[in-house]
C-alpha cells in the first residue's frame, strides 16, 4: 500500500471525493488538428500552438464533461540515465527528463520529495518525467535535435471497476497517483504497430507547422516539420499494491471498457488514478530530412517510444484535491487551486540546475557522434509497415 494510506482524506470524509456537478469545456480526445483544447489555465509553456475549443455546451451540444489541470516543464537535464529501468548505473540510452532537480541515477522517493526545486511551473510537483532523446542522424553520425519544453496533464478520465459497467458514471474522483509511484509507458524494443493494442495506442507524434496545421500519427512522422511532439499516455489502472513491478508496467494497466484514455478498470487493476499525459517538444525545423529522425534507442519508426514517471508530489493531500479545485475556467490561477495556492514563486517554469551534477559524457549535444549513446544499432525500417 502506499506510504500514506490516509492521503487524499479529510477528517470525515472519504478516500474518494464526490464529484461536484459543475460543466467544464473538457479535451475529450487530444485533437489530431494544430489545436491544443483549453480548459481553464492553459498556455502550453513555451509551445507555438495554442488555441480554444469551444465547449460543447455553450454549442448546445451534449456529451460527457471532464475535469483536468495541466502545467509547463522546462528542460532539466539530457543523459543517459533511468532510475526506473536502470536504477544506480548507466541507461541503456540517452533521455531528456523534465521535473525536480533531484534527477539522479539512483532514487528512492524521498530523494525526489526533497528535491531542490522543479523545472516545472507547480512547485510542489518534484516528480520526475522524461523520453528518449531524438537525434538527427548524418553522414557525420548522430546530433541530439533540440528538446524545447514540454506541457504535463493530469486528466479525469476513468473509473473504478465495477462489474458490469460499461462507462464511467462521474460521480468519483479518480486517486491521485500514490506516493511512491513509479510507471513506465511504451516498449522501447517496439519497431511495428498493433491497433488493437491499448498500450500501443497510447503513444503518438504530432507533426506541427508554422501555418498552425497539424497531423498525428503513431509513428514518426513521414514529412518534415517546424516542431515534432511526442507524446505519451500513460496507464490509469493501480492494481492497488505495487509501487512498481519488475517490469515497471504490469502494477498499472489501461482501462478495460472504453479505450486506452478513458474507461473502467480491470478487475486486475480495479483502482483508478489520475490519468497523465504527458507531451515533450522537439525543435525540428533545422532538419527537414524527416528520414533521418531515430530516437536514442535506434528506432526509427517511433513505435518505441516511451515514458517514464516517478512520483514526486511533495503534498499528496492536495493533489487529490486538485481535481476539485484547479480544473475550473481559472484553472491553476484559482485563488483556492490546492497544487498553487501557497506557491511563492512565479507560476511559470523556471530553469535550473541539477541537485548532482550529471555523468559527464558525449551525448551529441556539440557535434555529431559516430554512433549514438550507449552503442544502439539502428533496428526497425522507416518505411511504413
Amino acid at each position: 500500500m502506499p506510504e500514506d494510506e490516509t492521503y487524499g482524506k479529510k477528517e470525515g470524509q472519504p478516500l474518494y471525493f464526490e464529484k461536484q456537478q459543475t460543466t467544464f469545456c473538457y479535451p475529450y480526445h487530444i485533437s489530431t488538428k494544430a489545436i491544443m483544447i483549453v480548459t481553464g489555465r492553459r498556455r502550453c509553456g513555451i509551445a507555438t500552438i495554442l488555441s480554444l475549443a469551444l465547449c460543447h455546451l455553450a454549442a448546445g451540444a451534449s456529451g460527457p464533461t471532464e475535469n483536468l489541470f495541466t502545467f509547463s516543464c522546462l528542460p532539466l537535464t539530457t543523459q543517459r540515465s533511468d532510475p526506473i529501468m536502470s536504477p544506480g548505473k548507466p541507461s541503456s540510452h540517452t533521455h531528456v527528463v523534465v521535473g525536480g532537480t533531484a534527477f539522479q541515477r539512483l532514487m528512492t522517493t524521498e530523494t525526489a520529495r526533497n528535491a531542490n526545486d522543479t523545472t516545472c511551473e507547480v512547485a510542489i510537483d518534484r516528480s520526475n518525467y522524461w523520453i528518449p532523446q531524438l537525434y538527427h542522424q548524418t553522414r557525420d553520425g548522430f546530433e541530439t535535435i533540440e528538446f524545447e519544453n514540454s506541457a504535463i496533464y493530469y486528466f479525469n478520465r476513468a473509473c473504478d471497476y465495477s462489474p458490469n459497467a460499461t462507462s464511467c458514471d462521474g460521480t468519483k474522483y479518480p486517486l491521485a497517483p500514490p506516493p511512491g509511484l513509479r510507471v513506465v509507458a511504451g516498449d522501447l524494443f517496439l519497431r511495428t504497430y498493433n491497433e488493437t493494442n491499448f498500450a500501443q495506442r497510447a503513444i503518438s507524434h504530432m507533426c506541427m507547422k508554422d501555418d498552425g496545421t497539424s497531423s498525428e500519427t503513431k509513428h514518426l512522422p513521414q514529412q518534415s516539420c517546424q516542431k515534432l511532439r511526442s507524446q505519451v499516455f500513460f496507464p490509469s489502472c493501480w492494481d492497488g499494491k505495487a509501487l512498481d513491478s519488475p517490469d515497471h508496467q504490469s502494477h498499472m494497466a489501461y482501462p478495460a471498457v472504453g479505450d486506452y484514455n478513458q474507461g473502467v478498470c480491470p478487475e486486475t487493476h480495479p483502482v483508478a488514478v489520475y490519468s497523465i499525459f504527458v507531451e515533450f517538444f522537439f525543435n525540428t525545423e533545422p532538419f527537414p530530412d524527416y528520414e533521418n529522425w531515430v530516437y536514442a534507442m535506434g528506432d526509427p519508426t517511433g513505435y518505441g517510444l516511451h515514458g517514464d514517471f516517478l512520483n514526486g508530489w511533495i503534498d499528496q493531500n492536495a493533489l487529490q484535491n486538485a481535481m476539485a479545485t484547479c480544473t475550473g475556467l481559472e484553472g491553476l490561477n484559482n485563488p483556492d487551486c490546492s497544487i498553487t495556492n501557497n506557491q511563492t514563486r512565479a507560476l511559470t517554469p523556471i530553469a535550473h540546475s541539477l541537485d548532482v551534477p550529471p555523468p559527464l559524457e558525449q551525448l551529441g549535444q556539440h557535434g555529431p557522434l559516430s554512433k549514438l549513446p550507449g552503442n544502439n544499432p539502428i533496428t526497425g525500417s522507416r518505411e511504413l509497415q
